[in-house]
């Protein structure tokens, strides 16, 4: 049990680090090419022919880092299980993201899966821990199923040795090397990679759909009717849900239904009140995990955060300095997936707790009133290409264009400065909630004896393949 655990551990790990990097290359290549084309004013730097393609195409990197839970399900599965969980992770990964509704077109599915957001409605099913629980159930299935079939092998083999002993009686002209475990061992391609992965993977769809999917999809659905209930009553109580509904899964059927909610409240009454709860809270979850990690390295409790935790609780912070509000948050996802006893309440407690003070001083981003806040462009203006308002930003189901962009406007003195101040706030108490929580949980899992201390740095593993390349070349 120890050394399964300890392999899982280890899965997740490595699964968390390379979607990091998965994150930060398309941030910065986004970064690059939206550079190149604003200030230096180069155009069709990827080979776009039309104005519509301008900025699809360099969307086809930054949007594409939301689906880094693809690929952390992926590393995570092969970590743990080995080659056989490549195909169906991967298989049932994409499913999730994509394909649980309509059937869509070829052109379709490149455009929800790389071009643009308009395809969140079917990434958002299962939220980012459901893939982490889809990657571990799957490998484990696989792993638990190879040891049966190598088990297995050894009474198949001897059963066949049986088998062809009592043929050359009657056979005589049957070979005398025939041996049944030899056929039993020439199975192992065809059971381990076209039998046990398919079974792994039909048996982890049950559990995701049934188990993660449909559930929480009523959940979200009686959360958004019963929060927009509250919205009309209890304002201040109604910030603390949008919170806590934020925090539970940032990006995922619950968080989207609080979206759902304040959306319709600022298209419906016209006031951004809601919204602005929503993006402050929104926000608080990425300095929460900056504030989880800096707590337990300043108290020296809660275990030993590693380089690789380090790197993906400042990241969200660095980013919030340039306002890119989406990559302040999404890299408190991946860190979350390697502890979410712990994280998940601390996201919970900073958010509700930003919710409450935004609330409670009544701040309001009149940028969504008065025509002021950034707009997005379908094109660029050379080419033909039109703004878009935010309220047909929320009408067409965008998501980080409608509720993070007001975060980079409004009054300065009596909406950012103070948002500023309650998020930070907001995320100083969600890091104390984590660290209590990671050193209740180091001591715990001390006390069983299976606790152990993981050190990922994935500089470190590059150049440790820089300098075993360089031996190679050399020989």
């Amino acid at each position: 049990m120890k050394t399964l655990y300890r392999d899982c551990k280890q899965g997740i790990y490595a699964g968390t680090s390379v979607s990091f990097m998965v994150i930060l290359f398309g941030a910065l290549g986004a970064g690059l090419f939206f550079f190149l084309q604003n200030i230096f004013g180069l155009d069709h730097v990827l080979g776009a022919t039309e104005a519509a393609n301008e900025p699809r195409l360099w969307f086809i990197l930054f949007w594409a880092t939301d689906f880094f839970f693809v690929i952390m399900a992926l590393v995570t599965a092969y970590k743990i299980a080995g080659p056989s969980a490549i195909a169906p992770v991967l298989a049932l990964s994409v499913y999730f993201a994509h394909f649980t509704y309509d059937p869509v077109s070829a052109e379709g599915t490149y455009l929800y899966y790389f071009g643009s957001p308009l395809g969140y409605a079917h990434a958002t099913e299962i939220g980012y821990m459901g893939y982490l629980i889809l990657a571990v159930a799957l490998a484990l299935l696989i792993r638990l199923m190879s040891a049966g079939w190598d088990g297995m092998k050894d009474a198949l083999g001897r059963g066949l040795d049986k088998l062809f002993s009592n043929l050359r009686k009657k056979f005589k002209k049957l070979p005398d090397n025939l041996s049944g475990a030899e056929i039993a061992n020439g199975l192992d391609l065809f059971v381990c990679m076209l039998v046990i992965p398919p079974i792994a993977a039909a048996l982890t769809f049950l559990l995701v759909r049934y188990g993660i999917a449909l559930p929480f999809g009523v959940l979200a659905s009686s959360l958004g009717r019963s929060l927009a209930a509250l919205a009309e009553s209890h304002v201040l109580l109604f910030a603390v849900c949008v919170g806590l509904m934020v925090g539970f899964d940032i990006i995922g059927p619950v968080s989207l239904a609080a979206y759902g909610v304040c959306t319709a409240a600022y298209l419906d009454s016209g006031s951004a009140q809601a919204v602005t709860i929503y993006g402050a809270v929104f926000v608080a979850v990425g300095w929460t995990a900056f504030f989880g990690v800096l707590w337990c390295k300043l108290f020296k409790r809660g275990g030993t955060p590693d380089t690789e935790d380090f790197n993906m609780a400042t990241s969200g912070p660095i980013n919030a300095f340039f306002e890119n509000i989406k990559l302040t948050t999404i890299f408190a996802m991946p860190i979350a997936a390697r502890s979410p006893f712990a994280f998940i309440p601390g996201y919970m407690a900073g958010a509700g707790v930003t919710g409450f003070l935004t609330a409670l001083f009544k701040i309001v981003n009149g940028a969504y009133l008065d025509g002021s806040l950034p707009k997005y462009t379908s094109g660029f203006h050379a080419y033909g290409g039109v703004d878009q308002t935010y309220r047909m930003l929320f009408e067409r189901g965008e998501l980080y264009m409608g509720f993070s962009l007001p975060l980079r406007s409004g009054d300065w003195l009596t909406c950012r400065i103070p948002l500023f101040f309650i998020i930070l706030f907001g995320g100083a108490v969600g890091g104390f909630v984590i660290l209590f929580l990671r050193d209740l949980q180091c001591r715990l899992l001390k006390k069983r004896g299976i606790r152990y201390d993981f050190s990922t740095d994935i500089t470190i593993t590059l150049r440790k393949k820089v300098r075993e390349y360089r031996e190679k070349l050399a020989k």
